[in-house]
């Protein structure tokens, strides 16, 4: 059967439209769980769920119980739904149960099979249900999230240099940022989330973020790099791999944009090529594609090939130097790598 989005899963629930089996998986769990609970809410009648619907793990069903589970009929209703979680761990025997079902599901039960984040669907499964991948999102659509969240759940609004950020601090973590999100609007008693309350509730403020750091090296600003490098470090979730990663993923960039433009490539036409590079790679990129695109154009003269070259060897080094326990301290080794990155 074909791939669906996440989006034509929500439209369709809100519509009545249900499939006899669901394959959810990928590495977003948030979103996941989004459309699980959509389902349930929009297949089965609240005052009947607990008759007709059954979640279970897939360690725990032998072949007999998932049997039962889907050979059951609906009690006072059109549809039951059987969701199996963790269905990656089902044994040999639920499993050959499981294919036999599937060549004919019933068309009173909606059975969802839900993978734990990494675990690969059997291409059995993608072939006789309705497969949904859910991937984490890059910044643009972190941020469209974050609007249509606060408008459809939260009921409330936020500007976009306070979105921005809030996912500077927090990422594509979706079930933080709705925690996050949720305590701002507490703060802000239902007003516009701004900067301001980004700053009192989450504790981050601008020149504190891993955006800001990358900005000074780009721009071989080591003064300023080293300035910051402490309060960046501080910041939950921010180890010294995290932020090898978000520079390797920065000066790639910058090597395929000095190469564009030494090419004859215009400005133009590669802050384009950039958005269409980030739309097709997913890189996450710690903020705004737009915003990290702007600084990319402007340091690009100041990274040539032979630059970017031994900075990714700068970057292999450390890298590998972080994951020895007996190296030295993470802030250590990043302002060496700071220092030789801003010569």
């Amino acid at each position: 059967m074909p791939a669906a989005t996440p989006k034509a899963l929500r439209t369709a629930f809100d519509a009545g439209s249900f499939d006899p089996v669901y394959t959810l998986f990928g590495d977003e769990d948030y979103m996941k769980e989004e459309v699980l609970r959509l389902l349930l809410a929009s297949a089965v009648d609240p005052s009947m769920r607990e008759f007709n619907v059954d979640v279970r793990r897939g360690a725990e069903l032998d072949a007999a119980g998932l049997r039962s589970l889907l050979e059951q009929l609906p009690m006072m209703a059109e549809r039951r739904v059987v969701v199996v979680r963790d269905a990656k761990t089902l044994k040999k025997a639920p499993l050959a149960m499981l294919d036999t079902y599937l060549a004919k599901p019933s068309s009173d039960t909606a059975l969802v099979l839900m993978l734990a984040s990494g675990d690969e669907p059997d291409k059995t499964w993608l072939a006789r249900s309705t497969a949904c991948e859910f991937k984490p999102l890059g910044e643009d659509s972190v941020m469209k999230w974050i609007a249509h969240h606060l408008q459809e759940t939260l009921h409330g609004s936020i500007t976009p240099d306070a979105a921005s950020l809030l996912v500077s601090h927090v990422g594509n973590d979706l079930a933080q940022l709705s925690g996050e999100l949720d305590k701002l609007l507490s703060f802000t008693n239902g007003a516009e989330i701004n900067a301001d309350a980004v700053q009192a509730v989450v504790g981050i403020r601008h020149g504190e973020t891993l955006a800001d750091l990358l900005d000074c090296i780009a721009a071989r600003n080591a003064k300023g790099a080293l300035a910051m490098l402490p309060r960046v470090m501080a910041q939950p979730k921010t180890t010294g791999v995290s932020v090898v990663i978000a520079l390797t993923a920065q000066t790639f960039a910058l090597a395929w944009g000095s190469a564009a433009r030494a090419s004859g490539m215009s400005a133009g036409t590669l802050s384009r090529a950039y958005f269409d590079l980030l739309k097709e790679g997913g890189a996450f990129v710690g903020r705004p594609w737009g915003e990290a695109i702007q600084h990319w154009m402007k340091a690009i003269p100041q990274w040539d090939a032979a630059r970017c070259d031994r900075a990714l060897d700068l970057l292999l080094t450390t890298d590998m130097a972080l994951k020895d326990t007996r190296v030295s301290s993470e802030e250590q080794l990043l302002e060496t790598l700071v220092l030789a990155l801003c010569v």
